[in-house]
């Protein structure tokens, strides 16, 4: 394992660090977190330890086309995750064992509900290379530290504006459903 850095401050998504959810693509349990950052974010160390992992796997001589662990948040389906516009997407997971997550006060945070997507934080990272079906570079989780609450990131719609148009008489709604 490669060395520790400090990632910057995060926008939290898909936040699986207290239960472990099922990659399906290795068939294995893991913890994970994506990482929405700023474009102007601080990434010197998280480089560095990039450049670490692809020396230390494939010396001077690395193969063309690694994949690396930063992706341009408007190369994804920015209309269904828009919080990824304009932003730097990175993933970190482990299969080991679950991080341990602190508040800023750095007392353990045992409440699920406390981490949430759209909640900032910020995480200790490690890199490691991997060459399976493709080569590339990856981000280990190691722990994390709630920095400060944000806004919820939910994908759907409340259920008042999904209902919104029944709202009122009963004819209302037996006319909309057609029964």
């Amino acid at each position: 394992m490669g060395r520790k850095v400090y990632t910057p401050v995060f926008r939290a998504s898909f936040v699986h660090v207290f239960t472990p959810r099922l990659n399906q693509l290795s068939g294995k349990e893991e913890y994970s977190v994506k990482m929405i950052f700023d474009k102007d974010a601080n990434f010197t160390d998280m480089k560095a330890i990039v450049q670490e992992a692809i020396q230390e796997k494939w010396g001077t001589n690395p193969p063309k086309n690694i994949k690396l662990p930063f992706k341009d948040g408007n190369q994804g389906d920015t209309d269904k995750y828009p919080e990824d516009k304009d932003k730097i997407i990175c993933t970190a997971k482990t299969m080991i064992a679950p991080p341990g997550v602190v508040n800023r006060q750095c007392q353990p945070i045992m409440d699920p509900k406390e981490i949430y997507s759209g909640c900032y934080m910020i995480a200790t990272v490690t890199a490691y290379a991997y060459d399976n079906i493709a080569k590339g570079v990856a981000f280990g989780l190691q722990n994390l530290m709630k920095w400060e609450d944000g806004e919820p990131l939910v994908s759907r719609a409340s259920a008042e504006d999904d209902f919104a148009k029944f709202s009122g008489a009963a004819e209302n709604a037996e006319n909309i459903l057609g029964i």
